[in-house]
């Protein structure tokens, strides 16, 4: 459900607060699907939330407190649905078969893809400590559920091949999203090159989904391969 147009009075009790947390994160989650994680401000969250910019502060340090804990949350949700999608799987379901849903956890989650990509670029870098402590414990805690989930799958792969391969999905996933969701500068000069016939020799751009399926498969055969 939208926040936006929600007013809150000052939260006092501990269930209040916990609501004015969520409906904080929801928001921030809302603009920057709708939108994208860099276009997002503190001051636009405050608006969709119905509060003002200095009352969101008592709950996050910073805007970039804010897409951390969303991206935690992102974490843990990836993590528990592709835990359960490798056990009905189970060992002995193929290799292909493995590597598709890897692949389709990724490219269906294109908010994830985009805090994958802006958590070590922008957002570790205006928070504290104890934030920057809290996102990594939830990342690896989520990586680590999800490789032995992986080697219980598919029992030939190793549990260092196992977290390889989940680091480069996600580095190649974050990076392909950004590659397949270009801002708006771009996108009109890629129209008027159309246009005029200068972008003929360009290679278009793969499918998102398909371009991060297709690396897994190449990448779990490589890695299959080498053993």
């Amino acid at each position: 459900m939208s926040t936006k147009g929600a007013a809150f009075l000052r939260a006092r009790r501990p269930e209040h607060k916990r609501q004015r947390y969520d409906a904080i994160l929801d928001a921030a989650r809302e603009l920057a699907t709708a939108e994208s994680v860099n276009a997002v401000s503190l001051a636009g969250i405050a608006e969709r939330v119905g509060m003002h910019k200095s009352a969101l502060l008592r709950y996050f340090e910073t805007r970039e407190e804010i897409f951390l804990r969303l991206a935690e949350v992102e974490w843990r949700e990836w993590a528990d649905a592709l835990v359960a999608a490798l056990a009905d799987i189970g060992p002995g379901g193929g290799a292909e078969r493995i590597a598709d849903t890897l692949g389709r956890s990724f490219s269906d989650r294109p908010l994830f893809c985009q805090l994958l990509l802006h958590s070590p670029l922008t957002l570790e870098r205006n928070v504290s400590l104890d934030v920057v402590r809290g996102f990594k414990q939830a990342a690896m805690g989520a990586v680590d559920d999800v490789a032995g989930a992986l080697h219980g799958a598919l029992p030939v792969l190793g549990r260092d091949a196992s977290f390889e391969l989940l680091a480069m999905t996600g580095i190649v996933a974050s990076g392909m999203w950004q590659a397949a969701n270009p801002p708006p500068a771009v996108v009109a000069v890629q129209a008027e090159l159309a246009c005029t016939g200068a972008s003929a020799m360009a290679p278009e751009m793969p499918d998102f989904h398909d371009a991060v399926v297709r690396f897994v498969r190449v990448y779990l055969a490589g890695l299959l391969g080498a053993d």
